[in-house]
């Protein structure tokens, strides 16, 4: 619950996390987002995408979706941003 998350969660998320919700936040609810899209769109290395998207998946601002397909070198295929991320970023972002 967005309650649970406070302004100091929020401001604690890296640079590079706060730049994959709001880009995942300009898709339409319920698109899935391949990684290559993500990474066009926000210019992030893998490295810094890979950590991004793992630390945003832990905190469960978005849902990274199992598929055998993976492009080398990240670590995902397919992200959603999950309705508590659109929230969380509606009241902090």
């Amino acid at each position: 619950m967005v309650e649970d998350f406070e302004q100091d969660d929020f401001d604690m998320l890296d640079p590079s996390a706060k730049r994959v919700l709001v880009a995942l936040s300009e898709f339409e609810k319920g698109l899935l987002v391949k990684v290559d899209l993500l990474h066009k769109k926000t210019g992030l290395m893998p490295e810094g995408l890979n950590d991004a998207v793992r630390h945003l998946s832990k905190a469960k601002l978005i849902d990274i979706l199992e598929t055998p397909k993976r492009i080398e070198p990240y670590e995902f295929y397919v992200v959603e941003i999950t309705d508590f991320g659109r929230k969380v970023l509606a009241k902090f972002g």
